[in-house]
């Protein structure tokens, strides 16, 4: 234990911390590239769209306070405040996840294959307050450490259990006891070694906090959950579409595949993470200059990033994705290259997002989340009709500029006022 209570060196926190974004990141497509490979379309599309009803989920189990916790430097909230708050919002997030199988009339194997994938992402979402109590006292190495190891098991379970039982539901049950078994040994551990994790008493005045944090995370909650709502409803329209013998069996994974490097660019960004509490830290000693040049600096890397991204997309994007998953891909370039510039899209739009949390102006973003939302509702099932698979892309991309265009304005107008307040 003694190397977890000694304070690491800059290289160690950002090392361990670019592990734990990556593996994370990589996990939803190595799992998807197993699932692919041991089992039919059909228990493939099931998989995909259990996995992005979990995500959806997980914008309740989390409620978004994450980015909140992270940059709360001035202590406005124990550590035992936010995880009392986190398993209020996990109990909450497990209710809707079987209310939610209910009203889109999953029953059998796809119910109990979504449940069970919540449920893996319902541990997520309770060491989501672990890990972000490391990041506040700046142990983002022990973040790395405990999402690194977590999620390496938890694919090499799931592995195991898919080539030797060939059974999703089973499967998706030892990814969950894994996950499970990793939080204990892992988070749990970790947060009981540390002295400096421990809550010290400052005699400050907290009544009430339940009801503080469900309104300084309220507006972050909704926000998330309807930019996860955005992210989801093209996926959303083709498992309906599925359902109703529309489309045929395979599309939701050929999509769901199509959409995995999307996410490229904001991993990219995760490295940065722990940019966000300098920003924070700046901000409120009143340094404009300095938080501008930091969210300048970030914006930079990102645009360079995105560059490289995209020539690597339209010259390799189809032949990998095509060996990594076994798919024939070939007819899905042009979609692939309109899903990649709505990622990128997004990813600039989340750093606005971000820097608006540290100003303590995210609940204006709802205008953002809230115009986008409605603006894919009312196109996303037309667009697929219309143009299938390059309709749910022309979907996400286009909504992603609505997010950026209106995120871009109230990151503006909020500096603006609060400038003349620090």
């Amino acid at each position: 234990m003694k190397s977890i209570k000694e304070q690491p060196g800059e290289r160690s926190i950002y090392i361990w911390n670019i592990c734990g974004s990556i593996v994370n990141a990589l996990f939803s497509v190595v799992a998807l590239m197993i699932v692919t490979r041991f089992l039919d379309d059909r228990e493939a599309d099931i998989f995909s769209i259990a996995w992005t009803i979990s995500q959806l989920m997980a914008t309740v189990g989390t409620f978004q306070i994450r980015v909140y916790q992270a940059t709360d430097v001035q202590g406005t909230f124990l550590f035992r405040h936010y995880l009392i708050f986190r398993i209020v919002t996990v109990a909450a997030m497990i209710v809707s996840s079987a209310a939610y199988i209910v009203v889109r009339g999953y029953t059998g194997e796809k119910a109990l294959v979504v449940l069970v994938v919540c449920l893996f992402r319902a541990v997520d979402s309770l060491a989501d307050v672990y890990e972000g109590w490391f990041q506040q006292k700046e142990r983002l190495d022990l973040s790395g450490k405990a999402l690194t190891y977590r999620v390496i098991l938890a694919a090499a379970g799931f592995a195991c259990g898919l080539i030797f039982t060939k059974n999703l539901l089973v499967s998706c049950a030892i990814l969950f006891g894994v996950y499970l078994f990793c939080f204990v040994i892992y988070d749990l551990r970790y947060h009981m070694a540390v002295e400096r994790f421990r809550d010290v008493p400052d005699g400050r005045d907290r009544s009430g906090w339940f009801g503080n944090m469900f309104r300084e995370g309220l507006p972050l909650f909704i926000n998330a959950f309807l930019i996860m709502s955005i992210l989801n409803e093209p996926k959303m329209v083709i498992d309906t579409a599925i359902a109703n013998g529309e489309m045929s069996a395979g599309i939701q994974t050929v999509f769901n595949i199509l959409f995995m490097p999307a996410s490229v660019l904001n991993l990219a960004y995760i490295v940065f993470r722990p940019m966000i509490t300098q920003m924070a830290i700046v901000w409120n000693r009143g340094e404009k200059r300095r938080f501008l040049k930091i969210l300048g600096k970030i914006i930079g890397y990102l645009l360079a990033i995105s560059i490289v991204l995209m020539i690597g997309s339209a010259l390799l994007g189809i032949p990998v994705l095509s060996i990594v998953y076994a798919v024939d891909l070939s007819a899905y370039k042009s979609e692939l290259l309109v899903i990649m510039v709505g990622g990128c899209v997004y990813t600039f739009a989340a750093v606005l997002d971000n820097a608006l949390v540290v100003l303590r102006r995210q609940y204006v973003l709802v205008i953002a989340y809230a115009l986008t939302w409605i603006y894919i509702m009312l196109t996303a099932a037309w667009l697929v009709g219309e143009w299938a698979v390059m309709g749910a892309s022309l979907a996400y991309c286009t909504a992603m500029a609505v997010y950026l265009l209106l995120t871009a304005v109230l990151f503006v107008s909020s500096y603006r006022r609060k400038s003349g307040e620090v």
